[in-house]
């Protein structure tokens, strides 16, 4: 977790895609309304979706396909173009 802070900060906590397998503590409450409970994960990756500037944010852990908002995308078995 210490590496990824280093690695967005070295590039100014600016960045086009985020990927990763979870998503964010407070996007995990919009898809679970209450079901899933936030743990280090989580919060981790709140940190990040609240202090770096990104266009898309793609995470597959739920197993659906959804566009949870403008930014985030939930991805399971759907295949899209990014560009």
């Amino acid at each position: 977790m210490e590496e990824g802070r280093r690695n967005l900060a070295a590039h100014g906590n600016a960045v086009d895609f985020i990927v990763t397998h979870c998503c964010a503590s407070s996007t995990q409450a919009l898809l679970g309304s209450g079901l899933y409970k936030p743990d280090l994960l989580t919060k981790y990756l709140e940190e990040i979706r609240q202090t770096v500037n990104f266009k898309k944010w793609f995470f597959g852990h739920y197993h659906d396909n959804r566009n949870v908002n403008g930014e985030e995308i939930l991805l399971y078995e759907q295949i899209i173009r990014i560009r």
